[in-house]
This record gives structure tokens, C-alpha cells and sequence, in this order.
């Protein structure tokens, strides 16, 4: 239990630094991760000890916290109808892209098969990747990893890279950052508009049911 409670102490720091602070690499769950490794490296822990320590609870209200975004979901239900296909296909376009761009790194700096299978389930939120590198048969703990730094990145990278090409349209806000960083986009959207968080909950949701049908076929054309 104790190692929940520095965990929480040490995000809603972060909170208040990213509140006085407010850029892209002050992210809470940036600073907070970074601050919770550093201690665990300190006190001679693994990422288990942690786990069996208390950790798994906090990963236990990941599935409840992705449930409850169903309540901005169902306020904006106008909001998807209209731009659902937009949704669907910003979505299959980023599955497809990575699939496509890790398969190509992977092979041209000959990695091993079962570690390029473990990193494209990134896209999707952390249940979804775990169970679907299992099926696929990459690394489910290592999948967590990517996942974790692709929302990290995602999200702090994201909103820089969409004002740099000048993407203004919300839609295109919060298909960008739901695909590419899931919850920590949707997250990031929060700051925007409701209708954002949206449409960027909405994409997270799309993608990980996407990816589940897509990527197993996808990799059968490639393996």
C-alpha cells in the first residue's frame, strides 16, 4: 500500500508542477512516471516487486477509467454520428501505417520477429495491447512498455507536431492524438473542448477494436 500512495503523491505533484509549468515534456504522467522509475531504481525494485507491492490496483482502474468515458461519449452522440467515417478511417490509416513502418524498421535492422510483433500493438490502450500481442505472439509485459511511451511521446509531441503543420480542424485534434497516444491524448484533448475528447475517446475506442481485427491479417500477409 505504500508504494500506491508515493505513486499518487508523486502525479498530483506533477499535476501542480504541470499547472505552473504547463508545457509539453511537463506532462504528469511524463513527470510522474520518470519521478516513480527513478525510485524504484534507487530502492533496488523491479517492475513486479512493484506490481505485487500494491501497483497492480492502480492498473485495476485502467478498465473502470476507460468505461467511464462513455458518459462525454454519450453527451456528444450527435457530434459522432457525423463524423464517425472521418473516426474510422483516421484510425485504420494509423494501424496501418505502423504496422507498415515497424514491420520495414524491423526487418531492415533484422530484428528478432517476436520483438516487432510486441511493438505494434502500441496503438491501442493497454488491456487491448497486452491481450492482443499474446494472440499475435509478441511479448505482452514488453508491450506495456511501448505503449506506455507511446502515449507519453504521443502526447507530449502531439499537440507541437499538429500546431507545426497547422492542423486546426478538431476533428483532426483528436483522431491525431486518440489513435497515436490513447489515453493520453484523449487527455490532452480535455484542454481543448468537450467535443474533442470526443472524438478523441472515440478514435482510442476505434482503434483498439480496429487493430484487433486488422493486425492479425495484416501479419499474414507479412509472416
Amino acid at each position: 500500500m505504500v508504494w500506491i500512495v508515493i505513486t499518487i503523491v508523486l502525479y498530483l505533484l506533477a499535476v501542480k508542477v504541470y499547472s505552473r509549468f504547463p508545457f509539453p515534456f511537463t506532462l504528469p504522467v511524463l513527470t510522474a512516471t520518470a519521478s516513480m522509475i527513478c525510485l524504484l531504481i534507487i530502492f533496488g525494485m523491479s517492475h513486479d516487486d512493484y506490481i505485487n507491492n500494491g501497483g497492480k490496483w492502480i492498473s485495476e482502474l485502467l478498465g473502470p477509467a476507460i468505461v467511464a468515458l462513455a458518459i462525454p461519449l454519450f453527451k456528444q452522440r450527435h457530434i459522432l454520428m457525423n463524423n464517425f467515417a472521418s473516426i474510422v478511417m483516421g484510425a485504420a490509416a494509423g494501424i496501418i501505417i505502423l504496422m507498415i513502418v515497424n514491420i520495414s524498421i524491423g526487418n531492415m535492422l533484422s530484428m528478432d520477429k517476436e520483438l516487432i510483433l510486441t511493438s505494434i500493438p502500441q496503438l491501442t490502450t493497454m488491456p487491448i495491447a497486452v491481450s492482443l500481442a499474446d494472440q499475435i505472439g509478441g511479448i505482452p509485459s514488453l508491450t506495456a512498455v511501448f505503449v506506455m511511451v507511446a502515449g507519453i511521446v504521443g502526447g507530449a509531441l502531439g499537440p507541437i507536431l499538429l500546431k507545426l503543420f497547422r492542423i486546426t480542424s478538431m476533428v483532426g485534434k483528436g483522431v491525431g492524438l486518440g489513435c497515436a497516444s490513447h489515453i493520453i491524448g484523449v487527455t490532452q484533448m480535455m484542454k481543448e473542448s468537450e467535443e474533442g475528447t470526443t472524438i478523441a475517446s472515440v478514435t482510442m475506442i476505434v482503434t483498439g477494436l480496429l487493430a484487433s481485427i486488422l493486425v492479425p491479417y495484416i501479419l499474414s500477409l507479412f509472416f
